[in-house]
């Protein structure tokens, strides 16, 4: 009766072994999880597979987006700002407090008046008949500038200033019709013993 031989394999023949049990293993996984170009389709989607996590930042456009399909839930509180609404959607917001006054501006060029007319009227003055007794006889007159006119000085005369008589003007005053100087009245005395004419002038411009 013959005996069989025991033999133990070699260290090389166990790592070869193990060698050729790894490349087979790596190629039957390779050859289950490839997948050929295109062929994953939505059918092959398992619902809720793609989360936000798997989709690159920036790659989604609004092309991609279905109509309604982000609501006011899905928004992040305070993540949108006036610039992400269009121009005239948002409600108008109260007032805000008035603001302080600015510096003031550079003054502006001189204006002009346009043609200045003198208009004047007269009045005869008696002469108290003593000369230079200090008993004045007073008349007053007055003058205004014809409608669409304002007033801008005055200024009175005697009929014989150069005689060298007492007669003095007692004063002038404004008119003022609407916040606007339109004319002047003056009073004038006489104590030279003689009738002298008073007379008052304004200067009257178109407005």
């Amino acid at each position: 009766m013959k005996r069989l031989m025991r033999h133990r394999p070699s260290p090389a023949m166990v790592i070869a072994c193990i060698a050729l049990g790894i490349a087979l293993t790596g190629t039957s996984v390779a050859a289950v999880t490839a997948l050929a170009p295109n062929s994953v389709g939505t059918a092959q989607i398992r619902p809720n597979a793609v989360t936000a996590a798997k989709i690159k930042n920036a790659n989604v456009t609004g092309a991609k987006v279905a109509r309604n399909a982000i609501t006011g839930s899905k928004v992040l509180n305070r993540s949108l700002t006036a610039a992400d609404f269009v121009a005239s959607s948002l409600p108008r917001g109260p007032a805000g407090p008035t603001g302080p006054a600015g510096p003031a501006g550079a003054a502006g060029p001189a204006g002009t008046i346009g043609p200045i007319t003198v208009r004047q009227a007269g009045v005869v003055v008696p002469g108290g008949g003593v000369a230079q007794n200090g008993a004045y006889d007073t008349e007053t007159v007055t003058v205004n500038c014809n409608a669409g006119e304002k007033a801008i000085s005055a200024g009175t005369g005697w009929s014989d200033d150069a005689a060298d008589r007492e007669l003095w003007t007692q004063r002038i005053t404004p008119i003022v019709t609407n916040n606007a100087v339109t004319g002047y009245r003056g009073t004038g005395g006489n104590d030279s013993g003689n009738s002298s004419t008073f007379t008052l002038y304004v200067l009257c411009y178109t407005a």
